[in-house]
């Protein structure tokens, strides 16, 4: 049977913003889609899909042609109005009528929303940053994506944007203190983050070193944060059929 094609769609930053000599002692520099590889690989997971990277920021082609994706976090406000940024918005409307899953991450939280109606705006208090708690409203305590996190679990935050209106229809599955949308389920497959499951604290600490060395120390080792993208992943193979 064929295996579902999972693309990592990465929209890291706008070419030239940011100092690549940072991100020499992180494995895979700054290119995420080699560190999701590295999920996929210790999650067990790396033989289940048919893995593709893409590199959206950087203007390779996203296609329609996958079975599940993800789609990353980025330096760029979604109000930067990059061409590469409209090219993903673009997809994102062509991609929600195929009912396929997508997990959204920070920055792919935020276009999703934007992209179905929600809006998008700066913090007030400033940037949220460190390895923090989320507030889990009903709907989130019964969702599949926290299986296996308490209460307590705490993830990587880093973003000046959050989503402060979400779209109609969608599900609020968590919160923060000035953060009303942390996590969404819009229906249709379709999940997303304001917070980064899919990473570790040395890549978040190096995402800092440029913006505001000091915040970098906010980070903490957490074990198992990754367990919320394998979550989507194994509900998504439960759900895959292939054509």
């Amino acid at each position: 049977m064929r295996k579902p094609r999972l693309a990592y769609i990465a929209q890291f930053a706008h070419p030239g913003s940011y100092d690549k000599s940072k991100w020499v002692r992180v494995l895979g520099g700054d290119d995420e889609t080699i560190g999701f590889k590295a999920l996929l690989d210790s999650a067990g997971l790396a033989e289940a899909f048919e893995y593709v990277g893409v590199s959206a920021h950087e203007g390779e082609d996203i296609s329609l042609d996958y079975d599940v994706a993800v789609l990353g976090g980025s330096f760029a406000s979604v109000h930067d109005d990059y061409p590469w940024q409209r090219e993903i918005q673009k997809w994102l409307a062509a991609w929600r009528p195929t009912g396929k899953p997508l997990m959204g991450i920070c920055g792919g939280h935020q276009q999703m929303a934007v992209v179905l109606g929600g809006h998008v705006g700066k913090r007030p208090e400033g940037p949220v940053v460190g390895s923090l708690p989320v507030t889990r409203t009903e709907a989130g305590r019964a969702h599949w994506l926290f299986n296996g996190f308490t209460e307590a679990s705490p993830f990587f935050f880093g973003n000046f944007d959050h989503v402060d209106l979400a779209p109609p229809g969608a599900s609020i599955l968590a919160s923060r203190p000035g953060l009303p949308c942390a996590a969404l389920d819009y229906g249709g497959n379709w999940v997303s983050v304001q917070f980064h499951p899919e990473t570790t604290c040395d890549r978040m600490a190096t995402c800092w070193a440029e913006i505001d060395p000091e915040q970098s120390r906010r980070y903490s080792f957490i074990p198992d944060c990754q367990r919320m993208v394998e979550n989507f992943l194994r509900h998504s193979l439960e759900t895959f059929t292939p054509a």
